[in-house]
């Protein structure tokens, strides 16, 4: 099993001079699906931000394929970027259609209408969408509106998908349906990195759970 991203020694201290991530060891292999728990303000975000090349490491190490981040000049860093896909935990849709937040993304990708438009109809009908390719994104409930986050960031086939706490703010029934739905897009190829506060059981499942401790990542049996 290839390894995609490796995490070695990483640690990161805020501008205030908080310690938020201490001596993180982590691995990432092609097809797992990796659910990272911790409470609020536990580091999460950053330590997706540094999987995702968004945010540069201050100490450590980040290997993607066995090749140094750090090294990559800014276009290959920038192709790298491009094949991982993020849904923040603040995500927004645009005030356009549903169809139209992902068409619009891909375009913006480069591809041509047509192809867009394939491309963003097969990511809407694998998170259960749809049915509502018309309705206006910013009128979405909850759920829908994650269903829409996954969407964007499947579109364009990506090597990674990182996705930022997306049960916050859910049922518990809509939780359950996200998980479902996160399970279904690993079996189908995706390698996915979650953040979630709350506990997720993987009897049953592929899922591997680590914590994030006082900064430091500890693997669940």
């Amino acid at each position: 099993m290839s390894v995609i991203i490796q995490l070695s020694e990483l640690s990161f201290v805020t501008e205030d001079g908080i310690k938020v991530l201490e001596d993180v060891h982590l691995r990432v292999n092609r097809g797992d699906l990796v659910f990272v728990l911790g409470p609020a303000a536990a580091g999460k975000s950053v330590l997706l931000g540094l999987l995702g090349t968004q945010i540069e490491p201050q100490e450590g190490q980040i290997l993607v394929y066995g090749r140094n981040i750090a090294r990559l000049s800014r276009r290959k860093a920038f192709d790298l970027r491009r094949q991982i896909g993020l849904l923040p935990q603040d995500f927004t849709p645009l005030a356009k259609t549903v169809m139209e937040n992902v068409t619009f993304k891909l375009r913006c990708l480069g591809d041509f209408r047509e192809q867009a438009e394939e491309k963003a109809l097969a990511a809407l009908d694998e998170v259960g969408l749809t049915s509502k390719l018309a309705h206006l994104a910013t009128e979405l409930d909850a759920i829908d509106r994650v269903r829409l986050g996954i969407a964007l960031s499947i579109c364009d086939e990506p090597l990674l998908l990182l996705l930022d706490d997306p049960f916050v703010g859910l049922s518990p029934e809509d939780q359950h349906e996200i998980y479902s739905l996160l399970l279904l897009l690993n079996r189908r190829g995706f390698t996915i990195v979650a953040t979630t506060r709350d506990s997720i059981s993987s009897a049953g499942s592929p899922a591997r759970i680590v914590e994030l401790v006082d900064g430091r990542v500890e693997e669940k049996s």
